[in-house]
């Protein structure tokens, strides 16, 4: 389920692991409007935030066969939280956040919320962005903070009658709550409007949000993870600042060549994906389901009704990478947003 996928049973009792058909019909959806925007010659930007540790290193040693070692602090210390963006052209001019994290918690989304990521965009995104630019953002919380409350289960009746109303979606008032709720769940998706949205479009931008569990659809996860691997191999003093001068030194050495190669790559996974979304139909008919009665045999994890993926965290990456070349490498040990 954390992944995206699920596990389905065959009439001849066999068990699949299947891609969650939400899931799924997401990326397909994502896939068309990136194309189409494409197509209209409009200029698509990659955003993404992370952070790094004062004792970022990376997990090998060196010696010259001396006694003098340089050992890795035990505790992780204090980190940076980064935000950019960038695409084929490079980085977004003046486009790079970087600043101390004071959260206690252990999750830097604490702080990279959505005031701060608003105060982003304002005085540093939207004025460097070409005219009618689309804006592709992950699911992170702060990236869906609805303009408007809709309506829940536990909604008063005349609100909900209200929330229609002002949606022109025609209904019968004598309607039970549990029957306007669902004609509300029909619609609210349709309706749903987000601040991000909001913000960009009053720039003449537009937003584009990533498929759950895509971290390999953004560019910019392999820039993370470039610096990321370079400043483990430069990092000596474990002290915060030294770190930060090195994440932005290294930002400053990509250029939008090294920008190009990576979201040509990406592009082919791109094709890849649609490619595959025809073969898929045809290789699932080859299967027959069991109809789900509920039993756990039939099928794990189903998705309910009441879920909404724009508000589901990406999950991390366990792959590794040491590498200095900014060309295809794994992505780096990051959490996606």
């Amino acid at each position: 389920m954390r992944m995206g996928f699920q596990w389905k049973k065959t009439k001849d009792n066999k068990k699949i692991l299947m891609e969650r058909h939400d899931v799924r019909l997401l990326r397909i959806e994502y896939l068309k409007k990136l194309m189409q925007y494409r197509a209209e010659g409009r200029n698509i930007v990659y955003t993404d935030e992370t952070y790094i540790h004062a004792s970022h290193t990376t997990p090998y040693e060196w010696t010259d066969g001396s006694d003098k070692l340089i050992r890795k602090p035990i505790a992780k210390g204090k980190r940076l939280i980064i935000v950019h963006a960038g695409n084929e052209s490079g980085f977004v001019t003046n486009g790079l956040l970087i600043f101390t994290s004071g959260s206690k918690s252990g999750d830097y989304h604490d702080e990279m919320n959505w005031e701060n990521f608003q105060t982003w965009l304002q005085n540093q995104l939207i004025p460097n962005l070409q005219d009618n630019s689309v804006l592709v953002v992950d699911n992170a919380s702060y990236h869906n903070i609805r303009d408007i409350q809709e309506p829940t289960s536990a909604t008063r009746k005349a609100n909900m009658l209200l929330w229609l109303e002002e949606k022109e979606i025609p209904v019968d008032p004598n309607l039970t709550k549990p029957e306007l709720y669902q004609v509300i769940k029909e619609y609210k998706s349709k309706h749903r409007v987000y601040k991000l949205d909001l913000l960009m479009a009053q720039h003449g931008h537009q937003v584009l949000r990533l498929p759950p569990y895509h971290p390999e659809l953004n560019p910019i996860e392999k820039i993370w993870a470039n610096v990321k691997n370079w400043v483990a191999g430069q990092n000596t003093t474990f002290k915060l600042k030294d770190v930060e001068t090195l994440a932005r030194k290294r930002f400053a050495e990509i250029t939008p060549d090294n920008w190009a190669a990576i979201c040509s790559h990406v592009a082919k996974t791109e094709d890849d994906y649609i490619i595959r979304e025809r073969m898929l139909d045809e290789a699932l008919e080859e299967f027959e389901f069991m109809v789900n009665t509920g039993s756990s045999d039939e099928s794990f994890g189903e998705t309910s009704d009441e879920e909404d993926f724009y508000t589901y965290s990406q999950q991390p990456s366990t792959s590794k990478t040491h590498t200095d070349d900014l060309g295809v490498t794994p992505l780096d040990d990051d959490e996606y947003n």
